[in-house]
């Protein structure tokens, strides 16, 4: 695993030592471009060096935590580009009334193509290019900078169920409120629609900018592993099928785990698709003899398993590894509530079982060990979860 990691890492620093001199560069030659003093070309470029390498600093942190967004980790290449378009964008600001800036879509464009923190700390960067090329005042950094955060947090959240329409509609009102604040009632002419255009048409073309650039986010990270999902997650896919003629013992617990983790998944607005296909293949190493992290990844990477998979499915089986995802946690439980009724059903075919005693029992063990003790769910969520599992009653009436 550490010959893995090693290309990786020099990987992303070749890209991210590149962010960091063009940054200077561009800073430099606009800051020339545009006339200004010898001081001046100094300052900025001093500043959008110190402001560039302490993102480079912080996209390393967070690299090395895995503590980005979709599969943005493991995409450097992908953010300097992004990046590098902004910077061009930004540094061609210094030329544009500072009305008609659309730092809310760079803000949001970093965001979602690294995460939240690193998204706002390179968009300030860029922002504060704009802002001594252009000579503006601090007013226009606080207001672009609020907008700009703002915006970042509420396109956080995205995922599957694309929900784009309230974020879209409260960043685009916060700034169209910003520009009136700082900009339309602070000009030096009385209060005339024709002060509005400038700020009317930044949010237009902020609107227009940011459905495309959903568009082709939701294209390349949210849906991308769309087609893979609807292969895995079929009962009759050859993976399973293999593991069916194995053990059909195992198969239809691997059945109903995923049931189970599907429907929790759903109720507590979790990775679904991911949570699903977890509960498939969780004991899909019995094929390699053991189920062990070793056995399923040798699998996983041999059917191209998405990486949300794979993460779910080191947390589950590797020892080694602390448990912190939400979807391992309900993996573990559903998987264990399935097996003790499954159990119980073995020994006891007519007989009543206490459904609710069964489940509390289960919930209780699990959470008394150290297993779950770092991990992010809540026990409002637990407390959901196991109250899903006292809603199937039916459910488990059919596994008899």
């Amino acid at each position: 695993m550490q010959k893995d990691k090693k290309p990786k890492r020099y990987y992303g620093a070749f890209f991210l030592t590149v962010m960091f001199f063009i940054t200077v560069l561009f800073s430099c030659l606009f800051s020339f471009l545009k006339g200004l003093g010898m001081a001046d070309i100094i300052r900025n470029t001093v500043m959008s060096g110190i402001g560039s390498l302490a993102l480079l600093l912080l996209f390393v942190q967070m690299r090395e935590k895995d503590a980005f967004d979709y599969d943005n980790g493991e995409n450097p290449g992908r953010f300097l580009i992004i990046y590098l378009f902004c910077l061009v964008l930004a540094s061609s600001c210094g030329y544009l009334p500072a009305a008609g800036w659309p730092f809310l879509v760079v803000f949001v464009l970093l965001s979602l193509f690294s995460n939240t923190l690193i998204g706002i700390c390179a968009g300030t960067v860029l922002l504060a290019v704009s802002v001594l090329l252009s000579g503006s005042g601090i007013e226009i950094f606080l207001m672009y900078f609020l907008c700009g955060v703002a915006g970042a947090i509420f396109f956080r959240e995205l995922d599957q169920t694309y929900r784009i329409g309230i974020p879209l509609a409260a960043s685009l009102l916060l700034l169209l409120t910003s520009e009136t604040a700082c900009v339309v009632l602070y000009a030096n002419e009385h209060l005339k629609l024709s002060l509005f255009q400038i700020p009317l048409l930044n949010v237009l073309i902020s609107l227009i900018l940011l459905l495309i650039i959903l568009k082709i986010f939701s294209a390349a990270v949210i849906f991308r592993y769309r087609d893979k999902y609807m292969e895995i997650n079929d009962p009759e896919c050859a993976l399973l099928v293999e593991l069916k003629n194995k053990s059909k013992e195992e198969y239809y617990q691997a059945v109903h785990t995923a049931y189970f983790c599907d429907r929790i998944a759903r109720r507590l607005n979790l990775d679904a698709d991911a949570l699903k296909a977890g509960g498939y293949y969780h004991r899909i190493g019995l094929l390699g003899g053991e189920n062990t992290w070793e056995e399923v990844q040798k699998l996983a990477e041999a059917y191209h398993f998405p990486p949300a998979v794979n993460a779910l499915l080191k947390e589950y089986l590797d020892k080694n590894t602390t448990i912190q995802r939400k979807e391992t946690a309900v993996l573990i439980l559903s998987d264990a509530v399935v097996s003790s009724m499954l159990f119980l059903f073995s020994r006891n075919q007519v007989g009543n079982i206490d459904y609710n005693q069964v489940i509390e029992t289960v919930f209780k063990k699990k959470l008394e060990t150290s297993l779950l003790r770092e991990c992010t769910i809540s026990l409002d969520e637990i407390t959901r979860m196991k109250n899903l599992f006292k809603e199937e009653k039916l459910y488990y009436d059919f596994l008899r």
